[in-house]
């Protein structure tokens, strides 16, 4: 595996995670409500059996804090699975779309729902489905390409 390829990806992943996790918390200053992920950290520790905040209270900034670095974590996981599955020789806009939507519909349609932290996104209104789509497929665009770019870089 080519490691600039690989640092690329997780770079790429890293960049898209800050750039959402910027407009969640730009979205709760404006709206005065806890975002999405402030709300799946919430309910991952009222599984676990812990007392999360209110609901309507809007994160700490300790709770801001691990809510975003463990989404960093999760984006940057997604960026070794990215850089695993493809080569350098992946051409990124498909590659980038098809992850976009395989991490999406695994987060949002499987995984969140499965482990009881977020309603089924079936559920979900068009705008927010569309919303967490366009998000995703960005992510993935931006996790191919940067990959790419970095593999293929002289010098």
């Amino acid at each position: 595996m080519n490691g600039r390829y690989v640092a690329g990806a997780v770079a790429g992943a890293l960049a898209a995670g800050v750039g959402i996790s910027a407009l969640l918390i730009a979205g709760e200053r404006k709206s005065g409500k806890p975002s999405e992920i402030a709300d799946l950290g919430r309910a991952g520790v009222a599984r676990v059996g812990g007392n999360p905040p209110s609901a309507d209270a809007l994160p700490s900034p300790g709770e801001q804090a691990l809510v975003q670095g463990g989404h960093l974590a999760l984006s940057a996981l997604a960026g070794l699975a990215y850089a695993a599955a493809t080569d350098e020789d992946t051409a990124p806009l498909p590659a980038g779309l098809a992850f976009g939507l395989a991490f999406y519909v695994a987060a949002h349609w499987v995984t969140g729902p499965a482990l009881g932290v977020k309603a089924p996104e079936w559920r979900a209104d068009p705008g927010t489905i569309g919303m967490h789509t366009a998000n995703h497929l960005l992510f993935g665009l931006a996790t191919a390409f940067a990959a790419h770019a970095a593999a293929h870089r002289t010098g």
